[in-house]
């Protein structure tokens, strides 16, 4: 027997893996997704000095943002899990630097109706740490999301409007 599969088992494998990826990236694709721009400003997390310093970054997929949204930060940051309880359907931690840019393409599970996104800044109490997105079921829900020292705010909203800060 040929321990090295015949050619064209190789080259069919490799055509359903491009088909099955296509499917997932195309916009006619019938998944949840999100197309998510992070955007830190250089003056992002400033320390006692005002000196700018990385943040670490939790997503949460939530079926509703109400337990995300009146939780306070300890309780979502040490016990996330359990304070969101049946609302939380998987969460992500990632980090972001001063003038850093991420671009995240996120498929979204099908029971999934928000993302939220918590900010572990260095002083909570005068920063906007968390932010909840609406993703549209079906659809792609595009939004950029401006990190700075006053907190997270969506880049397309006048920063005037943005003042809970809880």
């Amino acid at each position: 027997m040929n321990p090295i599969p015949p050619l064209k088992n190789v080259i069919t494998a490799l055509g359903l893996l491009l088909l099955a990826g296509c499917s997932t990236l195309s916009p006619y694709s019938t998944q949840t997704k999100l197309q998510l721009t992070l955007v830190s400003s250089e003056r992002l997390n400033p320390d006692v000095n005002g000196r700018a310093s990385p943040i670490v970054l939790r997503l949460y997929e939530l079926k509703h943002p109400v337990a995300f949204e009146n939780a306070d930060f300890f309780s979502l940051y040490e016990r996330g899990k359990a304070v969101l309880a049946q609302d939380q359907i998987s969460s992500e931690e990632l980090e972001l630097r001063p003038g850093e840019v991420m671009d995240l393409k996120l498929s979204v599970a099908g029971t999934s109706r928000f993302v939220g996104v918590m900010a572990a800044y260095r002083d909570i109490t005068d920063t906007q740490w968390r932010y909840v997105i609406t993703v549209v079921p079906k659809q792609i829900t595009r939004i950029q999301l401006v990190l700075d020292e006053n907190g997270i705010h969506d880049a397309a909203e006048p920063i005037d409007k943005v003042d809970d800060r809880t």
